[in-house]
């Protein structure tokens, strides 16, 4: 049931991102930040007790609320988890919940040079706070990680790097930009991404889909699988040509001459980065 819907039938309920202690509400737990409380005056006994079996308080969620980044990064607490230092927020999104989670969260936090914290804020999403230190590891060190624990737990999962921030009262509104950033690009980024990897989509695409010119070019360029995917395979080969047909099992003749017919066609050449970086963005 969505909050919408809780809305319509009990209109004296309020939506809040902070989880108050209050005698005299009912309080519901709708997502991992967002809460439904009800005046307990409106409700009969019978229908606090379904909605609390609708909307129970698992054990993850109570044990997060002990964490001081939970109340600082979701329960947007004045206080700072930490006084000085520079921190990075891995966003961790699991195919499904598991028995052994938990288990599988404390393996990979270990394995990590200095985490500050670590916790599940629902059965499915969980954090990792990690502490900026001499040694920095990078995607494929992160999803090595992931590959070794599925093996041994069978737990699938994504995760999200955020950049590494000084410990200020900015660094939650930072956290919430990347998370927004999660949300949008999790189920169709690779297995471990970070901000870099999606910022130049994400930081142009309103304006694309603002621009008439743009839209134009969008349209008349018709992009079908075999291009999208030779322009994908381009940019990742940062416009290698000999790279790029490798990775596409086709000859590099074969490439040059579709990239030769796309030139002819459209007076784009995907052989400089300008041209590449254009369509690349168009056909997200």
């Amino acid at each position: 049931m969505k909050i919408s819907e809780l809305m319509q039938l009990y209109p004296t309920g309020e939506e809040t991102n902070v989880k108050l202690e209050q005698s005299h509400l009912l309080t519901l737990r709708v997502d991992s930040q967002k809460w439904f409380q009800i005046p307990k005056q409106d409700l009969a006994a019978n229908e606090q007790h379904l909605l609390q079996l609708l909307f129970p308080e698992d054990d993850v969620s109570i044990e997060s609320h002990q964490h001081p980044w939970f109340q600082y990064l979701f329960n947007h607490t004045l206080t700072l988890p930490k006084t000085e230092g520079y921190f990075r927020v891995l966003q961790i999104q699991l195919k499904q919940g598991a028995s052994e989670s938990k288990n599988w969260l404390t393996h990979l936090a270990s394995l990590f040079q200095e985490v500050d914290d670590f916790f599940f804020i629902d059965d499915t999403q969980a954090i990792i706070i990690e502490k900026q230190t001499k040694i920095q590891y990078q995607p494929d060190d992160i999803e090595g990680m992931l590959l070794t624990l599925e093996s041994e737990f069978l737990i699938q999962a994504k995760i999200f790097i955020g950049s590494f921030h000084l410990i200020t009262h900015q660094f939650n509104e930072f956290f919430n930009e990347e998370q927004a950033l999660f949300k949008r690009y999790h189920e169709t980024a690779v297995r471990v991404f970070s901000f870099q990897d999606v910022a130049l989509d994400a930081l142009t695409h309103e304006a694309i889909d603002n621009s008439m010119i743009m839209q134009e070019i969008k349209a008349s360029l018709q992009f079908d699988e075999d291009l999208t995917n030779i322009i994908k395979t381009l940019w990742e080969e940062q416009g290698n040509i000999t790279s790029a047909a490798k990775k596409l099992f086709i000859h590099r003749n074969t490439l040059q001459y579709r990239l030769d017919k796309f030139y002819d066609r459209t007076g784009l050449s995907l052989k400089k980065m300008n041209d590449l970086t254009l369509c690349y963005l168009l056909i997200h």
